[in-house]
């Protein structure tokens, strides 16, 4: 019964999918490899990279190198601080960008699903300018082994603007190979605010993960 739930839920986000990338004005592909190490039972250490491909795949245009901490409050409740540095190539000069995260993040299981709210508060640093950016992520996922789908949106609010600037829906699968090693796949439909407009971007990601 869970191997066909399944099924039909990684078919109903791959039909989600190809009406969702007819309307995007460029393509990427985004590429994450983390570690991940628990220091105790509350305590857990990661850092990792991301690699992203832009201009239809055919542009190495950004990466961050990131990395984060976080206590396990209870058993639904985390609490984090993270570190990323970000660099995105423009007119064949990398621009920096140093961000610091708070990160809070809620876990419930309502069989078959788990539902996960993630809220970020991101201070963004760069050469003569800096804002603070609301992250709020949800995503609701089948509780199955080892092949989990999952839908989420992470909605963005630039609190210095004081308006929306980006938005992230995704379909995807949680994939676990081993108890030491994950992977996932999913696909988004990422769209930013510019002068009063929306540009849609399709996304085609991966996510492997080692545990320590």
């Amino acid at each position: 019964m869970r191997s066909r739930t399944t099924s039909l839920a990684t078919v109903l986000l791959l039909n989600l999918l190809s009406v969702t990338a007819l309307h995007a004005d460029d393509t990427h592909s985004w590429n994450t490899i983390n570690v991940q190490h628990s220091l105790t039972k509350q305590w857990l250490l990661h850092l990792g990279s991301d690699q992203k491909f832009v201009e239809d795949m055919t542009e190495h245009g950004i990466w961050t190198l990131f990395a984060g901490a976080y206590y396990k409050a209870t058993g639904n409740l985390s609490l984090g601080f993270e570190v990323h540095h970000w660099e995105k190539k423009n007119a064949g000069d990398w621009t920096e960008e140093n961000r610091f995260t708070p990160v809070v993040t809620y876990k419930e299981t309502i069989k078959p699903f788990v539902l996960t709210f993630r809220e970020r508060a991101e201070y963004r640093t760069r050469k003569g300018d800096d804002n603070w950016i609301s992250r709020n992520y949800l995503k609701l996922g089948l509780a199955a082994q080892p092949v989990s789908p999952y839908i989420a949106n992470e909605l963005f609010y630039d609190l210095t603007a004081e308006k929306f600037s980006e938005n992230r829906l995704s379909f995807g699968l949680d994939i676990g190979l081993s108890k030491k090693v994950k992977t996932g796949l999913y696909y988004m439909y990422k769209s930013n605010e510019k002068s009063g407009d929306w540009i849609g971007t399709n996304v085609f990601g991966t996510a492997l993960t080692f545990i320590l």
